[in-house]
């Protein structure tokens, strides 16, 4: 949770700095900076009415930003002296607000300003791209992803870039108004507790869900590459894990940027030359280096152990390593049924071979197939009963 320190004595200036946030955070107004003050990512502002007449400006400005490195420091003055601001802002300011302003004014700059100490300074959420020619098998893909790990470690992020609507949404069975655009658009003031009452959320397994379309049913306008990704780089601060299916995204340069981001980049492909042709013309348009390159493993959708066009060959013709392959076994008729009905196989007590091969994808443990699991049974229960009769 990110915060706020006012150094002041004024409670006045912390309450309406405070109102100005609308309370979604704590604004503490304290005297000096300790350590125990920065465990946490936060802003410093710094009241001018509060430094003595005998200490310069600049060197009080140069204190504080000397003792909170990393943290950006603001400025709260009554007169608007162009001298006064350069020296601050050479001394180390980040901004400057008015003693006397409220709601927008402050929120505004404030907000702008945690968002980025939030990025830098926050341990970073994992980030798991998925990519694929087929947009619907690699939103499916992403979509259990998202859910095994929700339901494993803890509820995290789906976000969906198919178009014209959302694939996820369908598979879970959700309506979506608030997409990328609305996010965008909300980005100086977006926190944890913004997404939380935002976002649509997936009930049984506590995932949220951001769509590209946003529920519109057409590309949102507006938006550049710049504001997706660094919506994403926001998000990755606020989340701990986020599933990103790329779907319709196609700007290269984009692209090129989620995928440094990405901790594994998953390249869902089927055993066909054709789609093997598509993949490797959509690893051309990012132009991956070499670290990011190691991070990509493809997932061989319905995948067919007796087809000749086998992991091996097609990792060597995507100039992936030649272990990063892993199949996924699909019984379509299964798949079919569960997106048409909206009940993820994510969400099953036996998902079968598919969900197998996902946990194996997100690195969760594997549960034992039902058959298993009730030969276990039997075996405890033979035990128990050959331990009575020794009693």
């Amino acid at each position: 949770m990110v915060g706020i320190l006012v150094l002041s004595v004024d409670r006045m200036l912390a309450d309406r700095i405070s109102k100005a946030m609308g309370g979604r955070m704590a604004v503490d107004l304290v005297q000096s900076i300790e350590p125990q003050m920065l465990d946490r990512p936060s802003v410093i502002i710094v009241d001018r009415a509060a430094i003595p007449p005998e200490r310069s400006l600049a060197g009080a400005i140069g204190t504080v930003a000397e003792s909170a490195p990393g943290r950006p420091v603001v400025l709260a003055m009554d007169e608007a002296d162009p001298a006064q601001i350069l020296a601050a802002v050479r001394a180390g300011a980040s901004d400057i607000i008015r003693r006397e302003a409220e709601g927008a004014e402050v929120a505004e700059v404030l907000s702008r300003l945690l968002n980025t100490t939030l990025a830098e300074q926050a341990g970073a959420g994992r980030l798991t791209l998925v990519i694929g020619p087929d947009q619907e098998a690699a939103a499916l893909v992403a979509s259990d992803l998202a859910i095994a790990i929700a339901r494993t470690r803890a509820p995290g992020l789906l976000i969906d870039c198919t178009l014209p609507t959302s694939a996820a949404e369908a598979y879970l069975d959700l309506k979506v108004s608030y997409g990328l655009a609305s996010a965008v658009a909300d980005i100086e003031r977006l926190d944890a507790n913004l997404l939380s009452n935002a976002l649509v959320r997936h009930t049984p397994s506590g995932l949220q869900l951001l769509t590209f379309d946003g529920g519109t049913g057409g590309e949102p306008v507006g938006i550049s590459p710049n504001d997706i990704a660094g919506l994403v780089r926001l998000l990755r601060a606020c989340s701990g894990d986020i599933v990103l299916h790329a779907g319709s995204l196609r700007h290269s340069g984009l692209l090129r940027e989620l995928a440094t981001m990405a901790d594994r980049i998953d390249l869902v492909c089927v055993q066909t030359i054709r789609e093997l042709e598509a993949a490797r013309r959509l690893i051309e348009k990012i132009a991956p280096d070499p670290l990011t390159l190691d991070r990509m493993r493809l997932l061989m959708w319905d995948h067919q152990p007796g087809v000749l066009l086998d992991g091996r060959r097609m990792t060597r013709t995507l100039g992936l390593s030649p272990a990063h392959y892993l199949g996924i076994p699909v019984d379509s008729t299964r798949i079919r049924n569960a997106l048409n009905s909206g009940r993820p196989l994510a969400m099953e007590e036996d998902g079968g071979p598919y969900m197998t091969a996902i946990r194996r994808a997100a690195d969760l443990p594997v549960l034992p197939q039902k058959g298993a699991r009730e030969s276990v049974a039997r075996m405890r229960r033979a035990i128990l009963r050959a331990l009575e009769r020794t009693a």
